[in-house]
């Protein structure tokens, strides 16, 4: 049995390898699609150290935003398309699965004060 962020961070791998394949935006952006999309597989399974692997999630989070920048900076406003909230949506799902991570970081620090 996976646990949730697990899943959460699988859904957003999935999300950011359909707006790769849809072409969304120039050659930085794919770079930065990659990046994130690596950082995110990356994270899967640390999961026996959950600080790395909160920051590991932290990084593809801020790799997103880059995403959304560079976008800023190069799109034209008349050429959006669904593909371009793919990454809002995984963004959306790194942040759940970081919010479970850091969780269970908790609680386990809890349990290590009871012993």
């Amino acid at each position: 049995m996976l646990r949730p962020q697990t899943w959460y961070l699988l859904v957003a791998a999935i999300l950011l390898v359909v707006c790769m394949i849809a072409g969304a935006g120039t050659m930085l952006q794919l770079v930065l699609l990659i990046a994130a999309a690596v950082s995110i597989v990356a994270a899967i399974p640390l999961f026996k150290n959950r600080k790395l692997q909160a920051g590991v999630t932290l990084l593809s989070i801020l790799l997103l935003l880059a995403w959304y920048v560079v976008l800023a900076l190069y799109a034209i406003p008349e050429i959006m398309h669904w593909q371009y909230a793919l990454p809002a949506v995984a963004i959306f799902f790194v942040f759940i699965a970081r919010k479970g991570i850091l969780h269970d970081e908790k609680v386990i620090r809890s349990y290590d004060r009871i012993r």
